[in-house]
């Protein structure tokens, strides 16, 4: 998903063999002078997931970087294969500056129409609903109809990705900077733009599926060169990143760079997520942006949306900038009655200075359209569907705090438990090996087979024997402030504050530093064969009264994961960055200890993620009083998880647990390959999801209860096929159990349509708090 520069060498390098080049020159950008690039002979487009392609620096406008260029042969950009047999060709030649020229591109219900221009970025017409075939009209007409009023002033900038300020956008300029102190107020007055596809690009309409249109454009005033690529995908999601370049002698410090879309005048309100309950607040005139910290923990996005929308109904516009870390997303909505969304890097004072000949390449921004919350969240889980890690086994945490004080014996009897309750991946420390005397990087570890019962190879022999595979959970970055690596090299290490402790931590941006971690980490994974590895950036690490490095230590972590794929290809990475960039490199965890807030957090966390990518440790709270099926339901439909001491439990309790993980398996398949279902009669205290079957064949509802409900209640099932009968059984909770919920028709074993599932609901009793129930249904084809 980055920017990167790399040599044909080093494409054909082996994986091993990566970290013995420049880290620089690897993945990401050079993060020289606030991560910034030079210019060599020739670039690549790197998509965070071990596909590259090698781009020309050839052309009229030779840029620094040339990310977005593109050879005559098939490229890569972003995830997916954009293949050409010719060069793209310019949509603008000599005998054609002054034509009308659109690009209208469209698939999978949603429709991107753009106006090219030689003076000037382009102008989005349309983005949203399909619009349908427009081939036979002509390109003047449809300017007059989707282009601006007779209020706007200036109608070529106001729809423009990339507003500036000095063409009358009133707002903060979404490219903001200045030289040597001068705020330059970019304005892009030469522009030649390239398509990804096998057809030229002539003056009038054009027709494609899914593209990718290139755009290049130069500031003479400023010296300022712009790279921009927007992107169409198959699944209908349309992504757009831009590059900027200094030319001027003076050095440019950069504030931010943000990128926008208009949206219809129907997006009158913002989708915000309380909790289980939906709500929507309309939009007023001028700007309203939300920054999202580092030390954030919840997937960030912006949803825009017609008024009384919901997850099954009405049209929504939802943006997200695909980074790890300090990202702001924002709405304009100016006084002409146009709406504008996007977002941006949230840049720290300093952060990127570019010399002459340096730039600076923005993460993706993601927006996706759809008719209900659903409809557009499934276009993101689909777009991310062939990153998801095939591997979805129950992880038992004993890295968890409650375990830090377990001698040997005591973590092997822990391990035995999590195999008999049915846990397949035992998760280890590596903290807790080294504080009980078990050296994970000593000389001797991994030398003989099985090893000696009294070093880690042996412990580790030990549990898998019972059937288990090993993760280790690492702190990478840690450093202790007396130790050596502190004391010799001050230049390596940054600190954090959080929670009141003050903690040190090596920059992974600095050079050295990373190959230190990679020597480290390699020696791990190398000498102890592992499934899983879990570690987690860290956020908000500052080195005290210097630049912020949040940038350039965010990509300095891409580059550290993407070598760890190529020399680990089979193991998955697990962290608590929940964002598209780290999607494609990790599995997210989300580590909440209480499973209300899962519960409550589920609409949120799916509206961008799908369930199968984010791992949840359920039943690792001991004092919870909640049944075991309503803490067990409340990480279900994720990448399920524990982190309970087994060995504290009842023979009842540990029976339930058995159950519950057993269940899990039986329907992972569907679990993390259907489409996600967000009930409308969800509200602060009941929450309704489900999950349906890509053949519609077999569904699976959660129906929880987040506070008491004294009265009873129907609720509808969206989703099915209207025409199929299902039969319904509830799964999982047995009757007599504490907080079970049992319906008058349950013992029955119903047959309903689709249909009336989704017009007529089912009736539910009241329930006391805290009271959960699992539904499944199938086809009654399927289940004879």
């Amino acid at each position: 998903m980055i920017a990167v520069e790399i040599s044909h060498c080093l494409l054909r390098s082996p994986p091993d063999q990566l970290l013995s080049l420049p880290f620089e020159n690897t993945k990401e950008m050079r993060p020289t002078r606030g991560c910034v690039s030079h210019e060599c002979s020739e670039r690549a487009i790197y998509d965070g997931a071990g596909r590259t392609a090698v781009a020309s620096s050839a052309g009229p406008f030779a840029l620094s970087v040339k990310l977005l260029r593109l050879t005559e042969k098939s490229q890569f950009l972003g995830e997916h294969l954009m293949s050409v047999e010719d060069a793209a060709t310019t949509a603008f030649s000599a005998d054609h500056k002054t034509a009308v020229s659109l690009l209208h591109m469209r698939t999978h219900g949603v429709s991107l129409l753009m106006h090219l221009q030689s003076r000037g970025l382009p102008v989005i017409l349309h983005w949203g609903a399909d619009l349908g075939d427009l081939d036979g009209l002509s390109a003047e007409a449809l300017v007059a109809a989707f282009g601006p009023t007779g209020l706007d002033r200036f109608p070529s900038m106001m729809s423009s990705l990339l507003p500036e300020f000095s063409a009358g956008w009133n707002s903060r300029a979404a490219l903001a900077g200045s030289h040597d102190g001068h705020t330059s107020a970019a304005l892009f007055t030469h522009s030649q733009s390239r398509l990804i596809s096998n057809g030229p690009v002539m003056p009038g309409l054009i027709e494609v599926g899914p593209d990718t249109m290139i755009i290049e454009a130069k500031d003479p005033v400023n010296e300022l060169s712009l790279d921009l690529a927007v992107q169409l995908t198959d699944n209908g999601l349309v992504r757009c990143r831009a590059g900027v370049t200094n030319n001027n002698a003076a050095d440019y410090r950069l504030e931010g760079l943000e990128l926008f879309l208009p949206v219809s005048d129907l997006a009158t309100h913002r989708v915000e997520f309380d909790g289980s309950a939906l709500s929507t607040v309309p939009l007023r005139l001028g700007s309203w942006s939300v920054d999202h910290g580092v030390f954030d923990d919840r997937p960030a996005h912006l949803v825009l949306a017609e008024a009384s929308t919901g997850f099954r109904r009405g049209q929504v516009w939802q943006v997200h900038v695909a980074f790890s870390g300090a990202i702001q997303h924002r709405v304009e909505r100016t006084v002409y009655g146009r709406t504008y969304l996007g977002g941006g890097e949230l840049l720290q004072a300093g952060e990127v200075v570019l010399g002459r000949g340096e730039a600076y390449h923005s993460p993706w921004v993601v927006w996706a359209w759809g008719d209900g919350l659903d409809a557009a969240a499934s276009r993101l889980h689909r777009h991310l569907e062939p990153e998801a890690p095939r591997d979805n086994h129950i992880i038992f945490d004993a890295g968890a705090t409650a375990f830090a004080d377990h001698d040997r014996e005591a973590m092997l009897t822990l391990a035995e438990y999590a195999a008999a309750v049915g846990a397949e991946t035992f998760l280890l420390d590596v903290g807790w090996c080294s504080r009980v005397g078990l050296d994970p990087y000593a000389d001797s570890a991994g030398g003989a087979a099985g090893g000696s019962p009294g070093d880690l190879d042996g412990l580790l022999a030990r549990i898998s024997d019972f059937d288990l595979e090993i993760g280790f959970a690492a702190e990478l970055t840690s450093v202790a402030a007396d130790s050596a690596i502190a004391r010799d090299h001050p230049d390596w290490v940054l600190t954090v504050e959080r929670d009141g402790i003050t903690q040190q931590v090596l920059d992974l941006s600095v050079r050295p530093a990373m190959a230190y971690v990679w020597e480290r980490l390699t020696k791990l994974l190398d000498r102890h064969h592992v499934s899983l590895l879990s570690w987690s950036i860290t956020h908000g690490a500052h080195r005290p009264g210097a630049t912020a490095t949040q940038h350039t230590s965010t990509l300095a972590a891409y580059r550290l994961l993407d070598a760890l794929h190529e020399r680990y290809p089979e193991l998955i990475i697990q962290t608590t960055s929940l964002d598209l960039a780290m999607a494609v490199r990790a599995v997210g965890a989300d580590k909440s200890g209480d499973s209300t807030a899962r519960h409550a957090d589920f609409a949120a966390m799916v509206q961008l993620l799908p369930p199968g990518l984010v791992w949840q440790p359920a039943l690792d709270e001991p004092d919870d009083p909640n049944s075991t099926a309503y803490r067990a339901i409340s990480a279900f439909f994720g990448r399920m998880g524990l982190g309970i001491d087994l060995r504290k439990q009842t023979p009842a309790s540990l029976r339930a647990i058995h159950r519950w993980l057993a269940l899990h398996k039986k329907f992972r398949p569907l679990l993390h390959s259907g489409s996600t279902i967000r009930s409308d009669e969800s509200d602060r205290g009941f929450v309704a999801h489900g999950i349906v079957a890509d053949d519609r064949g077999q569904a699976l509802f959660a129906l929880v209860w987040l506070e008491r409900a004294v009265a009873s209640r129907r609720v509808r099932i969206d989703g099915l096929d209207p025409a199929t009968s299902y039969r319904m059984e509830i799964v999982g909770a047995r009757p007599g159990e504490a907080q079970a919920v049992t319906p008058s028709w349950a013992a029955a074993v119903p047959v309903l349509t689709g249909r009336a599932l989704g017009a007529a609901g089912i009736p539910l009793p009241p329930a006391r708090r805290g009271a959960a129930l699992l539904l499944h249904l199938q086809s009654v084809d399927q289940a004879s």
